[in-house]
């Protein structure tokens, strides 16, 4: 069995509104301070948004810190704020949420909070009752309103109504293939799909496949920000042989649990061009297992 180690930081969403208005969204996830990437190690005039994720909630809706070491002690928060000091035009928003367990039966019984993973159809009502509440409170304000949402534009999220009050969605486009839920290797976030994919991998597993689904369904494309991971999956392959795309695994490779770095000088490295994203592999003998859009030079 071979394996390899990723690359991981943060996620980027860009998204153009217009000419000359383009937006990098950057996320910063406050975990990755255990791992030695910290605010101050980003240049903040690269992005013109950064979010801190996470912020989440108590039972009864108040918010909450989710680390009170990382968010209070090292005061992470206010570091990232702080990124402003170097880059006055940056905004930074805070992400409420994510996809920890409960969050989305106490959204749903509430009605607070809009990085919702996920809304069913069921909640539908709730949560579109969620961003209306917060798009007239924000506006006052003067403060955006987005939302993560997934990839895949489930009937929960009310498309056409989300467009009508987000300033733009936050689209998850990664984690396409991961070693737990997929039975071969394939690409993180790839922009196009693969010859080798099934009907359902190439109408939803890539990145050029998700917006389309988001417009069809009703969300501007000026609305549409789309996710690109700065991490990459790792495999272990179940034959050396059978490599690349589709190959059988057995589980996941090193660096799967916990963020690393590592110098790829000596690793395998294949471009994938149908893809438009790349393969790496161990040194010399492993095949290709690590899929990441990052060009690594």
């Amino acid at each position: 069995m071979h394996q390899v180690i990723p690359l991981v930081v943060a996620a980027t969403a860009i998204i153009t509104y217009a000419a000359g208005d383009t937006k990098v969204i950057c996320y910063y996830a406050s975990w990755n301070s255990y791992h030695g990437y910290n605010p101050e190690d980003f240049d903040a005039t690269l992005c013109t948004h950064v979010n801190y994720a996470f912020a989440v909630l108590w039972d009864d809706g108040n918010l909450k810190v989710e680390d009170d070491s990382l968010d209070i002690d090292q005061g992470l928060f206010s570091r990232v704020a702080a990124m402003k000091d170097t880059n006055p035009d940056l905004k930074v928003l805070l992400s409420v949420g994510g996809g920890l367990e409960g969050l989305s039966d106490t959204f749903a019984s509430i009605a607070t909070d809009p990085d919702w993973e996920y809304p069913t159809p069921e909640q539908s009502g709730d949560y579109i009752t969620l961003l209306q509440e917060l798009k007239q409170n924000f506006t006052e304000r003067g403060w955006l309103l987005t939302s993560a949402v997934s990839a895949d534009p489930k009937e929960g999220y009310a498309p056409e109504q989300i467009n009508s009050i987000l300033d733009w969605l936050n689209v998850m486009t990664y984690d396409m293939y991961g070693y737990a839920w997929s039975d071969y290797t394939g690409q993180n976030s790839a922009l196009y799909p693969s010859s080798l994919d099934t009907d359902y991998e190439r109408e939803n597993l890539n990145l050029a496949a998700a917006a389309n689904n988001w417009v069809t369904a009703g969300v501007s494309k000026e609305k549409l920000a789309i996710g690109v991971p700065f991490f990459g999956k790792t495999f272990t392959l179940a034959d050396e042989n059978q490599h690349g795309i589709h190959a059988p695994i057995t589980g996941p490779g090193l660096g799967a649990e916990a963020p690393s770095a590592e110098n790829y000088n000596d690793w395998a490295m294949v471009w994938d061009d149908e893809q438009k994203t790349l393969l790496i592999g161990t040194p010399e003998t492993s095949g290709l297992a690590m899929m990441t859009p990052i060009q690594l030079d």
